[in-house]
């Protein structure tokens, strides 16, 4: 478990530094303004998805069977009602990605 949750650290921060530079080379290349962070924060969560990619696809299944929307999109209330459901998987998520 530890070594999960490492690698899933490491992952996160490489997927966070390749989204900020990805943010700032777009945003140098077409002159537009991205939302600060947007493109780090979701390299941060696509990296640290794929390391733990098995125990993200069962939360996302569970996420999507109980809201009937994409894990992305849930709201802060959304997430809570999981917490309260998937106790265990909730805290193992939010260690995994750092929330």
């Amino acid at each position: 478990m530890k070594k999960r949750v490492t690698k899933t650290a490491v992952a996160g921060g490489v997927g966070f530094l390749g989204g900020l530079l990805l943010e700032q080379g777009l945003e140098s290349l077409t002159g537009l303004d991205f939302v600060d962070g947007v493109f780090a924060v979701g390299g941060s969560v696509l990296a640290a998805m794929h390391v733990n990619r098995d125990l993200v696809e069962v939360a996302s299944e569970n996420i999507k069977a109980m809201f009937g929307k994409d894990p992305l999109e849930i709201t802060e209330d959304d997430w809570k009602q999981y917490k309260a459901k998937y106790p265990k998987s909730a805290v193992y998520l939010e260690k995994a990605l750092g929330v």
